[in-house]
Order: C-alpha cells, then sequence, then structure tokens
C-alpha cells in the first residue's frame, strides 16, 4: 500500500470514524491494496458502502421494507456502515460490486452461489441459456437468473434494482427454478453457510 493511500484512509477514518472512499477512488485500487488496508486497519474498522450501493439499499427501502430492517434495524437514517473486510468487493471497477444480501435473520433469504445450481438437472439448461445469452437472444426471468447464478453469488434484491425486474416477479422465478430443479433454495441464514460463508 503506497504512502499517499495509508495516509488518505487513516484521514478519513479520523474524520469520519469509518473509511469513506469515491467510487474513483475505489476504481483505482487493486485487490492487494484492499488487503493491505485491510491488514492495517483490523476488520473491525467501519467502511461506508460506496455510492452505488447506498442507491441500492435506498430503492430496497421501499421495495422491500422488513428486509431492509432486517439488516439496518429500523433507524429513520441508516449509516450504511459495514466491516472494512467488505472492501475488497467494491475494488477494481467503478459502481460496481456488491454488498450481497445473504444474512436475514426475520425475513428469508434469496442469495444464491452457482453451488446451488443442481448439477445434473441444471447443467443443460444452463448450457442452452448461456448459449441464447451469447447469441443476443432475449432471456426470461427465470433464464437471465439461471445466467448470473451460474457466474457468481447473487442476491435477489441485487438482480431485481440491477435488471429492472419486479421483485416480485423476481421471487417468483426463484419458485419456478426450484419447482423445475434447477436451482436449491435456502431461506434460513444459518443452512446458507454450507453453500457460503456469511460470517
Amino acid at each position: 500500500m503506497t504512502n499517499q493511500l495509508h495516509e488518505r484512509c487513516q484521514q478519513s477514518i479520523a474524520e469520519h470514524g469509518a473509511l469513506v472512499l469515491s467510487e474513483q477512488e475505489l476504481a483505482e485500487m487493486s485487490q492487494e491494496d484492499a488487503e493491505d488496508v485491510r491488514q492495517t486497519f483490523g476488520a473491525q474498522t467501519l467502511l461506508k458502502l460506496p455510492e452505488h450501493e447506498i442507491a441500492f439499499f435506498e430503492w430496497l427501502r421501499q421495495a422491500d421494507a422488513p428486509v431492509w430492517s432486517d439488516l439496518w434495524g429500523d433507524a429513520e437514517q441508516a449509516p450504511y456502515l459495514v466491516s472494512l473486510a467488505f472492501l475488497k468487493d467494491f475494488v477494481g471497477t467503478s459502481g460496481k460490486g456488491a454488498f450481497h444480501i445473504c444474512d436475514l435473520q426475520t425475513q428469508d433469504n434469496y442469495f444464491f452461489t452457482p453451488d446451488m445450481l443442481l448439477e445434473k438437472e441444471s447443467t443443460d439448461f444452463v448450457n442452452a441459456v448461456r448459449e441464447r445469452f451469447l447469441g443476443g437472444e432475449n432471456l426470461t426471468v427465470e433464464q437471465a437468473l439461471t445466467v448470473e447464478i451460474s457466474a457468481g453469488p447473487v442476491d435477489i434484491w441485487h438482480f431485481a434494482f440491477l435488471r429492472g425486474v419486479d421483485l416480485q416477479r423476481a421471487k417468483r422465478a426463484v419458485a419456478s427454478l426450484v419447482e423445475d430443479r434447477i436451482i436449491v433454495h435456502v431461506p434460513s441464514a444459518d443452512h446458507l453457510s454450507t453453500y457460503f460463508d456469511v460470517g
């Protein structure tokens, strides 16, 4: 980590009580920088979510208030602070990266990883959908969600927000994919840890 980055982080933490970085600063950081910052300042240090994620959570507050409250409590003005351990999820590309919703306590989780695709049943389906996607063809919500899951971790709220899909329609897509034995849906955070380290 450069001295300049170290000083910038130290100044932000002293001023705000948390590390606050612009989208540009995050885009210019490498994974190595992020790890150095975490090691230097510790995972107990707080990080303010980037602007694109704050915009997402403000949307979530309206779209699914019980989920928002499960995450942030009933505070009228959420500070949107998370552990510095999540910094690595936001560096390297401007406006990208997500604070995935995967450990809800009072609401059902809709978090998926590639491991949650049922291998035998989903392989042909995923391959067919990928071909459609690469061919520039339109995808159904179910197909688009399957592509997202096969590419890496995703939660239904980020999927709906980023794709402009109605949230209830997205949840119905999950039910349909479960019924067709394409994916596994694990609503409990305790059981999700089998697929993803939520701690």
